[in-house]
């Protein structure tokens, strides 16, 4: 055993075979961050940690081999994250998704097979490096240039790490360069580590008016219910020419004026609790650049005169539905934070597993409404998330007696999610046609959106893209979804929805067509969407945009300190 240890170890050892890991390696980190131009930095990377191995080991080939598994594993674990979630690895995501044992387990319960999977490759990996530490020699090199070495590697790093300033902080993240993206990320700590990075841009930034913490709540037409629905992974089919769907379900993203209507999100793949972030409280997760997706764990308790603070405070009950458990990336105790009364989320709901229709939840949410309608006068604000389209998409969740089996695309995973989404456009209807039938004293108001884009019809939106990284622009066709707008019981005034809208202008926009309650914040979010032409974080005059966030904070309705 010990001789067949030193013949592969003189192998891993032989020039030739080092030569022939290298060029793979080059190739690999060209294949995960897609550009060139950050292989240096990378190679330098990883010159850096195996001279880190080889000054604690004494072993140069096992060091240079140990070096390059890791940054490949690291780059592959960035690249699962960005197509699952639609953002590269970032080094606070040990702080985070680490440790939240909700996230973990959903991604454990939904992505077992990539779990079996990495575990194998992490087994061979390490049996690899076990025989190449175990079959060489200690080196006779000093300590002294051993840690020259490292220093040398070190400064290298430095000296070719990525120039980012012109570019926004979070585009990094958001491009697909996984394999530099965890690397990269190292440069974004900042002490103390709960510095919120907005608050820099805004400390420059001198307010033109002010903003005051006050509702409004008379409204002349009385409260109606609202139910604000996020409708999981869906976009409108028609943004795609390779999809044939039946007219029925392209007709369901329409709103009440036949239109559809299209939201501009910030996140592609995932990040739910991203699009909800702006939804409720009228802010851009963009504008906190790398931070964005871990809104919910920053800012709880630093928000308020949000949607759902605004209603409660003008006599609304106020209930979130979620399908994860409420400490899911801290959305739950986000949204008692930002207003929400109660939290009926997935231990609440007791359903069968992640992948049930989104009838179940509707349902959770008629028998809310039953209940309340019996005993309680409050009008109603419902916030609830959808699942059903979520992926994966490599297990059949639709039976063909439930939807003929007629492709809707030619790709089957595609296919998989898009006849998920036909049963989740069926359900939102029967959900519509009973808030039809019972809209209430003051009526009732349905609003539903798309979180984001789903991974399944990547390769569509890329087929039909214009050249370039289409992630890294937050106005193209990727980062796309749609909303729509009925009414029941009350007239609704379209004309603020005239315009394609970023998300964080959409409750501002729904307050002034259906004429809820409103405050000064909400009122001065509209003037912003018009002075901005319905883009946020985009807006080509961004000093409005930045007056207005600094307005907030002056008036202790944004806390960024």
């Amino acid at each position: 055993m010990k001789n067949l240890i030193m013949r592969i170890g003189g192998v891993l050892r032989h020039p030739l075979s080092v030569s022939l890991a290298f060029l793979a390696l080059l190739l690999a980190l060209h294949y995960f961050d897609t550009r060139w131009r950050y292989v240096p930095f990378l190679v330098m990377v990883t010159l850096a940690i195996a001279a880190l191995f080889f000054l604690l080991s004494r072993r140069p080939s096992f060091s240079l081999w140990a070096a390059g598994i890791m940054v490949l594993l690291i780059a592959a674990m960035s690249e699962a994250k960005f197509r699952l979630k639609g953002f590269s690895l970032h080094v606070f995501d040990f702080a985070f998704t680490g440790l939240d044992r909700s996230a973990l387990s959903f991604l454990v319960g939904s992505y077992f097979h990539l779990l079996i999977g990495s575990i194998a490759v992490l087994a061979a990996a390490l049996a690899l490096l076990i025989v190449a530490f175990r079959g060489e020699r200690l080196s006779g090199r000093s300590f002294g240039v051993r840690a020259g070495l490292l220093l040398v590697a070190a400064a290298g790093v430095f000296a070719l790490y990525p120039d980012k300033k012109n570019e926004p902080g979070y585009v990094h993240y958001i491009s697909g360069y996984d394999a530099s993206s965890f690397f990269v990320s190292i440069g974004d700590l900042e002490f103390p580590f709960g510095h919120i990075v907005l608050s820099d841009r805004l400390d420059a930034v001198e307010a033109k008016g002010s903003l005051r913490d006050e509702v409004r709540c008379d409204v002349a037409a009385g409260k109606p219910d609202l139910f604000l629905i996020l409708s999981e992974s869906q976009t409108s089919p028609s943004y795609f020419p390779q999809v044939n769907v039946p007219e029925w379900m392209a007709a369901s993203f329409r709103s009440q004026d036949q239109r559809v209507h299209p939201l501009q999100v910030e996140t592609f793949g995932g990040g739910t609790w991203v699009t909800n972030f702006s939804v409720m409280t009228g802010l851009s997760g963009a504008d906190f650049g790398w931070q964005s997706p871990y809104v919910t764990q920053i800012l709880e308790g630093r928000v308020k005169g949000s949607l759902p603070s605004l209603l409660a405070r003008c006599g609304y009950r106020t209930v979130a539905v979620i399908p994860m458990q409420a400490s899911f990336v801290n959305e739950g105790p986000f949204l008692r934070s930002i207003g929400f009364q109660e939290i009926v989320d997935f231990d609440a709901m007791r359903p069968k597993s992640h992948f049930v229709r989104d009838s179940f939840y509707f349902d959770v949410v008629d028998r809310i409404v039953r209940a309340h309608r019996e005993k309680d006068r409050r009008p109603l604000f419902i916030s609830m998330q959808t699942m059903f389209p979520h992926g994966p998409y490599d297990m059949n969740l639709v039976p063909k007696e439930t939807l003929p089996a007629k492709a809707f695309a030619p790709d089957a995973e595609a296919n998989e999610y898009l006849r998920r989404v036909a049963l989740a456009k069926q359900d939102l209807e029967d959900f519509r046609s009973k808030r039809e039938q019972a809209p209430g004293p003051n009526g009732t108001v349905v609003l539903d959106f798309g979180d984001h884009q789903a991974v399944a019809t990547k390769a569509y939106l890329q087929a039909g893209a214009p050249q370039g990284n289409l992630f890294a622009d937050l106005n193209s066709l990727a980062y796309r979804t749609y909303y729509s707008v009925y009414a029941y019981g009350r007239d609704i005034d379209m004309r603020p929805f005239a315009r394609p809208l970023d998300v964080g202008f959409l409750t501002a926009s729904l307050i002034e067509a259906v004429g809820l309650p409103t405050s000064p914040t909400f009122e001065a979010l509209a003037r912003l969407r018009d002075a901005c032409d319905g883009h946020y974080h985009t807006c080509a005059d961004r000093t409005l945009v930045d007056q207005h966030l600094r307005q907030r904070q002056n008036a202790g309705l944004l806390d960024l300190d």
